[in-house]
């Protein structure tokens, strides 16, 4: 029972007489002991059943009851709640009756009238009863449920170990696992199972792998268990590892074994395919000798599984059968010109997305394709992204971020093709955001030296002010602003001019020197065909 520092307690008052129980409720003090629920019954079949519904640690009961005496109460809550401390309420004429209760594990008992100086009393001695089966118990608790939560952990870690061919001491190895309750013995003959997720459970995040991991090993434990001890882990791939024995005593035909075996993972990788709508790949390997051959049998296990990279449905191989392997060919696309590098750094991005298609198209013309396959065009795809990263001053991980860029479990090339394009897409859209960001950047800079500069503005002043080319000036200008600079300088001019006429007192020929128009009769000119009026008229009708 695991309390806070302070205990926090609850209790049943049980009584046939209602107002005894609502009176002791109201008029004890139970706060003044750590008590923080109070709970009533006016029967034994009631009170039974509040305490399954409710974490009573006291109850106090009447002893002479109706139907189910308080005696008996105190019986049934013995043989199912150990832990519950009982105190009996009796009158005088029941007092030896009462006494014979004590065999049953009763704390305490009280005479009516209750005496609430007498009730204190026996709280106190109760709770103190039960702080110390608490203290004595809490370490040991501690430990075990420390001990059960590790359990699998441990049983985990002792398994990898045993794959990566770790070697320990006979008696060493029997305490082990016997201690993490691992029905193995030395020299029994095991079976080896491999089993990777493919490309539909891949494509979620990790919590979802975690989940699909375990619905994969409860319905492999659920057709293996019949006949086979399996005890079964998790290996430094993210694969699954089962070691099997036969659960039948004595000597058992080593084929029949091995035929039970292979149709019960038959039966799994269909299933799996069934009820959870993707496929496994399950190796099976040959028999071997617990624990002096499991390196070997899953050294050559996870061999077989690398040759085969997996698809849709995935693979069943047991490596008791022959294996013909099929030869491994140049993955010559990948290398052809224009290169991945080149199309990424000429901007041809849907050319890109092509180049990766052909390498799905070419990988499903592939008798078979094995895991350095999808490493190989892995490495490829990333280089030529942190090199036009590199070439734009920036980490990849910031223009397409961690999440994208730490995605590692590939079960097949579409899936590292669609992982490619995802890519492309979202560094596409970065770059494209900077340059036009970059593209403004650069217009305002040029319409804040217009405006500080508006006698002198023209093309090539601005251009020369930016360092830039005229001729780009004048294109960059247009394609962010929609307007040419010229007109924008014109457009700008023609707002000063009208608020120099609204606002001051400046002739005409003033207002034109202003705005860098030495001769005055073209800014007349100018004015008009903006407005439709000379400046002098505009004045006039202000």
């Amino acid at each position: 029972m695991k309390r806070r520092e302070k205990l926090i307690l609850q209790i049943l008052l049980v009584d046939d007489e209602q107002y005894v129980v609502d009176d002791l409720e109201l008029a004890f003090p139970w706060q003044d002991f750590g008590i923080e629920k109070v709970y009533k019954a006016y029967s034994g079949a009631q009170a039974l059943q509040m305490i399954g519904q409710y974490p009573v640690d006291i109850v106090i009961t009447d002893i002479a009851m109706p139907g189910m005496s308080g005696l008996e109460l105190v019986k049934q809550v013995r043989k199912t709640h150990r832990r519950i401390k009982c105190i009996l309420l009796t009158g005088y004429a029941e007092f030896e009756y009462a006494r014979e209760a004590l065999q049953y594990g009763v704390a305490e008992y009280l005479v009516k009238p209750l005496d609430h100086q007498k009730l204190r009393a026996a709280l106190e001695s109760t709770i103190k009863t039960i702080k110390k089966e608490i203290d004595r118990t809490a370490s040991y608790e501690q430990a075990m449920l420390a001990f059960r939560e590790h359990l699998p952990a441990l049983k985990d870690k002792l398994l990898a170990e045993l794959i990566q061919g770790k070697s320990y001491p006979q008696e060493r190895l029997k305490d082990k696992l016997s201690g993490y309750q691992i029905d193995f013995q030395l020299n029994d003959r095991v079976f080896l199972i491999l089993i990777r997720l493919e490309e539909h459970f891949t494509n979620f995040g990790p919590d979802s792998q975690l989940l699909f991991e375990y619905a994969v090993t409860n319905i492999a434990c659920e057709l293996l268990g019949p006949g086979f001890e399996l005890w079964h882990g998790r290996d430094a791939y993210e694969n699954l590892v089962f070691i099997v024995k036969s659960s039948e005593a004595g000597a058992v035909d080593p084929d029949k074994i091995l035929k039970q075996l292979t149709h019960n993972t038959h039966q799994l990788h269909s299933s799996v395919n069934e009820y959870l709508n993707g496929g496994i790949s399950v190796i099976l390997s040959y028999p071997g000798e617990f624990p002096l051959d499991i390196r070997a049998m899953y050294e050559d296990s996870q061999s077989a599984l690398r040759q085969q990279v997996g698809n849709d449905q995935g693979y069943f191989i047991s490596l008791t059968d022959k294996q013909k392997s099929s030869p491994v060919q140049p993955l010559k696309d990948l290398y052809a010109s224009p290169t991945l590098m080149h199309l990424l750094e000429t901007g041809q991005w849907h050319g890109y997305k092509e180049r990766l298609q052909q390498l799905r198209e070419f990988s499903n013309n592939l008798p078979s394709y094995n895991e350095e396959y999808i490493e190989e065009i892995r490495t490829m795809i990333l280089g030529s992204f942190h090199y036009i990263a590199h070439k734009n001053h920036s980490l990849l991980s910031d223009l397409v971020g961690r999440e994208l860029l730490d995605k590692t479990l590939f079960r097949s090339v579409s899936q590292l093709v669609s992982w490619g394009e995802a890519l492309v897409d979202t560094l596409q859209g970065k770059l494209e955001r900077d340059t036009q960001n970059n593209r403004m950047g650069i217009v305002k800079e040029m319409q804040s030296c217009i405006a500080s500069n508006l006698a002198e503005a023209s093309q090539q002043f601005v251009a020369d002010a930016v360092s830039l080319h005229p001729a780009y000036v004048s294109r960059l200008f247009k394609q962010v602003s929609g307007i040419s600079i010229s007109e924008y300088i014109l457009n700008r001019k023609m707002e000063q001019a009208v608020a120099s006429l609204r606002n001051s007192e400046l002739k005409i020929y003033e207002i034109s020197e202003q705005l860098g128009y030495a001769n005055s009769q073209y800014f007349i000119k100018v004015f008009k065909e903006q407005f439709g009026m000379t400046p002098q008229d505009y004045r006039g009708k202000l």
